[in-house]
């Protein structure tokens, strides 16, 4: 039934049309360029990526982040001539950081001219740069200071993994923004702002011979820096003996947060695991059999909510998230070893048959609805592809690969992550808040 399934699913994927994904990477200095032709697109939308994220860091926290406002703003020319005819924006990860600009066909020098200049020094007035500093405090405000569950994720993972940089906080806090001094900021820039680690995206109207035109003329020469080791690259320390509680206001009711790293299976190759792991937490937060939602939500009446997050993290180990609020007359830790004892009976039994397959066929009604609706969609799957895999797919082999995992696929997976000591929970306490 499933391997029938399969070839109907690929029928019906190579019957739908897709943009070209032509890799440029010879014609400039980037590790990587793609261009995606869009002939009916009004604009050029250049999306620029570097490996570098506040999990490379030492000391005070939120400086990468700090970092990525300065380059906006010395790439942007802002003290002198300015790009202007476009949208710009940028923002910052614990593994990535990238800039991102858009605006018509005659603006794209100026767009390949600001890709160019975020590698280089970053020129502005000191106390702009003091100033900005207060800015992207202003910007922990919106985000962090009333916002209870951010503290609960940031927090957890300060508690699982203290000091190593896969714990940091991209945001920070008002204390660590303030130790952040300028000349730090311009130094991680020089050390670790390398063209030829980065990846550029590009797509629009303009021909291939227009665009390799252009990347050839602005894209040559830049800076070269030996390479530097990933920050967070380090061995993870000891896992934490017992569970965080947290007191935080501005909550009705405790919530949990299970947090973990888990290493895969020995055999599967990086894209297949993140394959499966997509796959994976579609069917953990679906209401079919194999998920978590109506045995916990429907069923037993243990959570009010509950979502589950898979990653796969730059070491090529899996992250997970489980996060859930308990239901009136169930503490914390009964439902966590409700979620618990759940993960481990479906590790257990494995993943109905039917589950896969109705998954995968809602997958396929929404690649036709995306593809048909969304002009950007195909470079929506590179840029994904770029950030977990360092390599951009285009549609057709995007969604043949998600097509690939079988159930025991999914189950290695499952029974890796609930078989993984290193975890913790982080639970909040909304009583004592009062």
């Amino acid at each position: 039934m499933i391997q029938k399934f399969f070839l109907v699913w690929l029928m019906c994927l190579a019957s739908i049309a897709r943009a070209d994904l032509l890799d440029l990477s010879e014609y400039g200095d980037f590790k990587k360029i793609y261009y995606i032709p869009e002939a009916s697109a009004d604009n050029v939308e250049v999306r620029l990526f570097l490996p570098v994220g506040e999990a490379d860091r030492t000391g005070a926290e939120g400086l990468a982040h700090y970092l990525e406002h300065l380059v906006v703003w010395s790439a942007d020319k802002v003290h002198g001539e300015g790009f202007r005819n476009r949208e710009m924006n940028a923002w910052t990860s614990p593994f990535w950081t990238a800039y991102w600009n858009r605006g018509p066909k005659d603006s794209t020098v100026n767009m390949l001219r600001n890709a160019r200049a975020v590698f280089e020094p970053v020129q502005l007035d000191q106390d702009f740069m003091l100033t900005e500093r207060d800015v992207v405090e202003r910007e922990f405000d919106l985000r962090y200071r009333d916002n209870p569950t951010a503290v609960l994720y940031r927090e957890a993972f300060h508690h699982l993994y203290g000091d190593h940089g896969l714990g940091r906080s991209v945001m920070g806090t008002p204390d660590s923004l303030r130790q952040l001094p300028v000349k730090e900021a311009l130094a991680f820039h020089q050390q670790r702002y390398n063209a030829q680690d980065a990846y550029l995206l590009m797509s629009g109207p303009l021909t291939k011979e227009q665009i390799i035109g252009q990347i050839e003329e602005h894209l040559r020469g830049l800076p070269k820096r030996a390479a530097i080791a990933r920050g967070f690259s380090s061995p993870l320390p000891r896992p934490p003996s017992s569970s965080l509680t947290l007191n935080l206001p501005k909550l009705e009711r405790e919530l949990v947060l299970f947090v973990g790293q888990a290493q895969p299976p020995v055999e599967f190759s990086r894209r297949k695991i993140w394959f499966s792991l997509l796959l994976l937490e579609d069917i953990l937060n679906s209401s079919l059999q194999g998920g978590l939602a109506k045995p916990l939500y429907y069923d037993r009446f243990t959570v009010t909510k509950i979502s589950a997050k898979l990653y796969l993290l730059p070491t090529g180990d899996i992250g997970y998230e489980f996060f859930f609020a308990p239901e009136d007359g169930i503490s914390a830790q009964q439902a966590l070893s409700r979620v618990q004892n759940l993960l481990h009976q479906l590790a257990d039994d494995s993943i109905p048959d039917e589950t896969l397959k109705s998954l995968r066929g809602r997958t396929l009604e929404q690649v036709r609805r995306f593809e048909k609706d969304d002009p950007h969609y195909a470079t929506t799957i590179a840029q994904q592809s770029i950030l977990n895999l360092g390599e951009a797919l285009d549609v057709k082999t995007y969604h043949y690969e998600l097509g690939r995992p079988s159930l025991s696929d999914l189950t290695a997976i499952l029974a890796s992550i609930v078989a993984s000591p290193f975890a913790t929970t982080a639970i909040t306490n909304p009583e004592l808040s009062q």
